[in-house]
């Protein structure tokens, strides 16, 4: 990012699992400028609005579910340390702020937008990602809550596509429950009046 350059990555139906021999196809600009990369994607995609006007942000509340797992290991892990070398195990603990500062920076950097043509999500902090898929490519939609979602009234609505092997899941994290289920009405009749183009 500081350099101001883009990797921009493509999943194809027939693209499986990543091999070797086809990468090549799936990088399609291995290391770009952002402006070319964003060029890039607008003539291949014409019929979409590349990059999105407006981002949908997610609901801060409950930003530090993403660094729970941080939270729950280090003072055990700094007990246990601890026990054997003594008062130098307690600097372990200062990993506990600077996890809270990162999640706090990737929940505010998550965002979404839907349109008629396509639905895309970003997030990341350090390592920022972006990732969309045409509606016409979606194949199915699934609504799916956690124990920690019951708790904070949230949900997160998974895409599935076509050849969906990337890094990131196209999904819509953490909204909250009505405006999930609201989305979830919505991608669902209109899915079911597009045709699936391969």
């Amino acid at each position: 990012r500081w350099l101001g350059l883009r990797q921009l990555r493509i999943d194809s139906a027939a693209g499986g699992p990543a091999r070797d021999d086809d990468r090549a196809l799936r990088e399609l600009a291995p290391l770009a400028g952002a402006g070319t990369c964003d060029d890039l994607v607008r003539h291949l995609l014409p019929q979409l609005q590349w990059p999105p006007q407006q981002w949908q942000p997610i609901p801060q509340r409950g930003w530090w579910r993403l660094s729970l797992s941080t939270l729950l290991t280090v003072p055990l892990l700094t007990a246990a340390l601890y026990w054997r070398w003594g008062l130098p195990a307690l600097a372990l603990l200062a990993w506990l702020p600077v996890s809270l500062l990162i999640a706090h920076r990737q929940m505010a950097r998550m965002g979404w937008h839907l349109d008629g043509q396509f639905v895309a999500v970003r997030g990341g902090w350090w390592k920022r990602w972006w990732r969309w898929a045409e509606l016409d490519k979606v194949q199915g939609l699934r609504l799916q809550r956690s124990p920690l979602d019951k708790l904070l009234g949230t949900a997160s609505l998974q895409l599935d596509t076509a050849g969906a092997h990337g890094d990131v899941a196209l999904a819509l994290r953490y909204l909250p429950q009505a405006r999930a289920h609201a989305l979830m009405e919505e991608l669902a009749t209109a899915l079911a009046r597009r045709k699936l183009r391969w």
